[in-house]
């Protein structure tokens, strides 16, 4: 059962990192902001509108949008079974904005608490935020969810000076019996 329930929070975090794209203006304030209705869209389990945010070659690097919809739906209900909800999504502050073959590129930490009776989890997520009309509508990419050499090679032109932070292990803290 605690095995099942770790598997689920794994799945979930794959899901909870998707990538998201949201009208904005090329400012990190901007990015934040499209990266909140992300988080949004997600905690109000409106996994048809989450998905619909996704990039496409990300959306079709990870089989298409049905069998992503399929993944989402079903991972949280059986977290859910473990009376798992996520309970918060926090961002960081965007890093700096790069102009890189006709985008704008940046890097932004999100961070999702998911919470049930056998415990807390706490994951961690770089998001690659790409912009292709000068910041008027964002696209998350999960560097998690997605490694970083299968990002650069569905979408090449990722640019080389995006710092993205090393991944941290899901902090997990077991409720006491």
């Amino acid at each position: 059962m605690v095995r099942l329930f770790f598997s689920s929070l794994l799945l979930l975090q794959c899901v909870c990192v998707l990538p998201v794209a949201v009208s904005a203006q090329a400012n990190p304030s901007a990015i934040k902001s499209a990266a909140i209705a992300m988080g949004n869209a997600l905690v109000k389990k409106n996994s048809e509108q989450f998905l619909s945010y996704m990039h496409p070659s990300m959306i079709k690097l990870a089989g298409g949008k049905e069998k992503l919809s399929v993944i989402s739906d079903s991972a949280l209900k059986v977290f859910e079974q473990f009376g798992g909800k996520v309970s918060r999504i926090t961002y960081g502050n965007p890093a700096e904005i790069i102009s890189y073959k006709k985008t704008l590129q940046s890097v932004i930490t999100q961070t999702t608490t998911l919470t049930s009776f056998i415990g807390d989890a706490e994951l961690s997520s770089s998001l690659i935020a790409i912009s292709n009309d000068n910041g008027k509508s964002w696209t998350f990419i999960d560097t998690n969810m997605f490694g970083i050499k299968q990002i650069k090679a569905a979408m090449p032109d990722i640019s080389p000076a995006l710092v993205i932070p090393k991944a941290a292990a899901p902090k997990i803290i077991m409720k006491e019996q």
